[in-house]
C-alpha cells in the first residue's frame, strides 16, 4: 500500500501527460503558441514527471537511497517514458506527430531534474555533515 501512495503523483502525471500529448492541437485553440512552445512544454512536463519520480524513490526508499541508483533508474524510466509518448504520437494519434526535437526537449527536462536533485543531495548532505 505505501509504494501505491508513494508512486501515485507521478503515475498520475504520466497519466496527465499522455492525455495532453495525444490531445488533437485543434483542443487548445486559446493557448497562445510561439515558436518553440512545443518544446517548452515537453521540457516542462518531463521536468516534473522526473522530479516526482525521484521524490517517490526517496520516500519510498525511507530516505535512505543511494544517490547514483536512483538517479540511473529514474533516467532509465524517465527516458523509456519519452520515447514511449512519441511512440504513441507517432503510431496511436491521427492529429499528432513523432518528433526527434521533442524527444531531446524531454532528455533536457529529464536531465534538468536529475541535475537539480542531485545539487539538493549534495547541499543536504553537505549541510547535513557541518551541524553533526
Amino acid at each position: 500500500m505505501r509504494v501505491f501512495v508513494n508512486f501515485f503523483l507521478p503515475v498520475f502525471w504520466a497519466v496527465v501527460m499522455i492525455v495532453l500529448f495525444t490531445m488533437p492541437p485543434s483542443a487548445t485553440p486559446n493557448v497562445p503558441h510561439f515558436e518553440g512552445f512545443d518544446k517548452l512544454v515537453h521540457c516542462g512536463v518531463f521536468f516534473v514527471f522526473t522530479s516526482l519520480l525521484l521524490h517517490s524513490i526517496i520516500l519510498n526508499s525511507r530516505k535512505s537511497a543511494r544517490k547514483i541508483n536512483s538517479c540511473i533508474w529514474v533516467f532509465i524510466i524517465a527516458t523509456s517514458f519519452a520515447f514511449l509518448t512519441e511512440g504513441i504520437q507517432l503510431f496511436l494519434t491521427k492529429s499528432r506527430h513523432a518528433d526527434w526535437w521533442d524527444i531531446f526537449a524531454d532528455m533536457v527536462g529529464i536531465g534538468m531534474a536529475i541535475f537539480a536533485f542531485l545539487l539538493f543531495f549534495y547541499k543536504r548532505t553537505k549541510d547535513s555533515s557541518k551541524s553533526s
